[in-house]
């Protein structure tokens, strides 16, 4: 295949995961429209009050229903969303996000300990209680991987941008460079879904465990169209690395015709 070709085919490719991936970053930024269904992945805790009632009875104003900032113990969210760099979270009429940060750590159970009031009823110490020693309790291993993780798809997300533009300069050189970050990039990605994809499973547990009187625990840990667009981005991108090679090296530059 002649390089002129290649070149074309790889930046195609390089173009179509740089949108990919932008959806994938603008996940959870907002609670807005569009990145508001953008996440790596979501924690649904609206069945844990069917939890907390059976071990405890009573679950009267465990769940908040207005939009005001995270962290302050009014309450739970009926579900919680994280993305590379932010978490939000979300009841019937709207959500709410917290800062903005690169490679926000994925630590549900600190978030809800945040959220669940502790009057007139003590449900941060029944959460504690009802919720079995699992990953989902270590905030540090969940922290520390996820914030991994989503760095690295942070930078990934760069060189594959680098790729892109890099191939658009119809120089030898060029593509050598681009062919380098694609594959730098495409590595990248794949470790950084990986992780992720591994911490998900993790606490995806959760969805089995059931309390007092048969009743399910009511965390569901499900992944996110953000990640399954990083996992297509990585083949979109590792599939790339081979056209900007070939055109490294069979790429001509037109013949220039002679004025008579």
């Amino acid at each position: 295949m002649r390089g002129e070709h290649c070149i074309a085919g790889a930046s195609v490719l390089t173009l179509i995961s740089v949108i990919l991936l932008v959806f994938a970053n603008i996940g959870q930024i907002s609670p807005g429209a569009v990145t508001s269904g953008l996440y790596m992945v979501q924690v649904d805790v609206s069945g844990f009050g069917n939890a907390v009632q059976s071990a405890n009875k009573k679950s009267n104003n465990l769940y908040w229903t207005q939009n005001t900032p995270l962290g302050q113990s009014k309450g739970l969210r009926q579900y919680y969303r994280y993305g590379l760099y932010n978490a939000c979270g979300y009841q019937k009429s709207g959500g709410v996000c917290n800062a903005t940060t690169i490679g926000y750590p994925f630590a549900p159970f600190e978030q809800m300990l945040a959220d669940t009031p502790s009057q007139p009823i003590d449900y941060k110490k029944i959460t504690q209680d009802i919720i079995p020693s699992s990953t989902f309790k270590n905030n540090g291993w969940n922290g520390s991987l996820s914030r991994s993780a989503s760095s690295l798809i942070f930078v990934a997300s760069i060189l594959t941008l680098l790729a892109f533009v890099f191939g658009l300069i119809k120089l030898r050189f060029c593509f050598l460079i681009a062919a380098g970050c694609a594959g730098l990039g495409a590595f990248f990605l794949m470790i950084g879904a990986a992780i992720w994809t591994s911490i998900i499973a993790k606490n995806a547990w959760l969805s089995i465990v059931k309390v007092q009187g048969g009743v399910k625990l009511g965390i569901v840990v499900t992944p996110g169209p953000a990640l399954y667009l990083t996992w297509v981005s990585f083949v979109l991108v590792t599939i790339s690395v081979a056209p900007y090679v070939i055109s490294c090296c069979t790429y001509r530059k037109p013949a220039r015709v002679a004025p008579y």
